[in-house]
């Protein structure tokens, strides 16, 4: 059940896209929504005291009018949201804003946020902060999308792992709602024997008792999982995307390649995750 939503906020453009999904999204769950405005504080400010120093208090003095200003031109933003909304400023340190996001989404059901890698900010730390830490589902949005917020049609792309399990289980009220679900069981470079006599009976099963009626699909003979799922997703005109994040180090993923690095600079939908 998913009735607490929580929005990162930044004053940039993409607030609007985010805003924006998370109101139709809210509104098909019956969710509150809260926008998470980040104000990230002078760095020089973390490493000295700012009493001492006309300089100092200056500096703080500006940004924290700076975001003022944000706040105020978010406010509106919300209220159009409805009744059920709320507005909440994080005044923290750069290197504090992944912590910071993800102890606010620790006490909701669901994270939205531009999808790593495609945010213009450039901050892809501070989302995945969020999917490691929070311990909640993430949904990240294309950056500059023209999003319906409907979300009809679901790709799952399913492994037998941790992190893809709970993606499953924090997307069941979007999977209950959908209208098509396709569930892949995605293997690199072939299927594999370990999917057994039936494969995918395990989650088709799960699903089902859920009242979630999803079609089963073996999808093999790619090169990387990665280009399978956005492929796959594409092909049945997804709203949503769902997966676990990071079932490989980060490191590796950057070094060697991954599923999720891939979706996360590639997906033209939006992308719920799990870690």
């Amino acid at each position: 059940m998913i009735k607490d939503i929580v929005v990162h906020l930044t004053g940039s453009p993409e607030d609007a896209v985010r805003l924006s999904f998370a109101q139709t999204v809210a509104q098909s769950l019956e969710a509150r929504v809260t926008g998470l405005q980040v104000h990230a504080l002078p760095d020089v400010i973390a490493i000295t005291d700012p009493s001492g120093s006309a300089f100092l208090q200056a500096l703080l003095g500006e940004s924290s009018k700076a975001a003022d200003k944000v706040t105020a031109a978010l406010r509106p933003q919300i209220a159009k949201l409805g009744e059920f909304t709320e507005l909440r400023r994080l005044d923290v340190f750069p290197g504090q804003v992944g912590g910071a996001l993800a102890a606010e989404a620790r006490t909701s059901d669901l994270f939205i946020g531009t999808r790593p890698y495609g945010d213009p900010a450039r901050q892809q730390y501070i989302e995945e902060a969020v999917l490691f830490s929070s311990g909640r589902g993430c949904i990240f949005v294309p950056p500059n999308a023209k999003l319906s917020g409907k979300i009809d049609a679901v790709f799952v792309a399913w492994k037998n792992t941790r992190e893809a399990a709970r993606a499953v289980a924090e997307a069941i009220p979007f999977l209950q709602r959908a209208k098509l679900v396709v569930i892949g069981l995605v293997e690199e470079g072939g299927a594999s024997e370990r999917f057994g006599d039936q494969p995918g009976a395990d989650i088709g099963r799960y699903l089902s008792r859920h009242g979630v009626l999803g079609e089963v699909r073996m999808v093999n003979g790619w090169s990387d999982a990665g280009s399978a799922i956005l492929n796959e997703a594409k092909a049945i005109q997804a709203d949503l995307i769902v997966m676990g994040g990071y079932g490989h180090s980060r490191l590796r993923e950057w070094m060697l390649g991954g599923a999720t690095r891939k979706v996360l600079l590639n997906s033209e939908v939006p992308v719920l995750m799990a870690h």
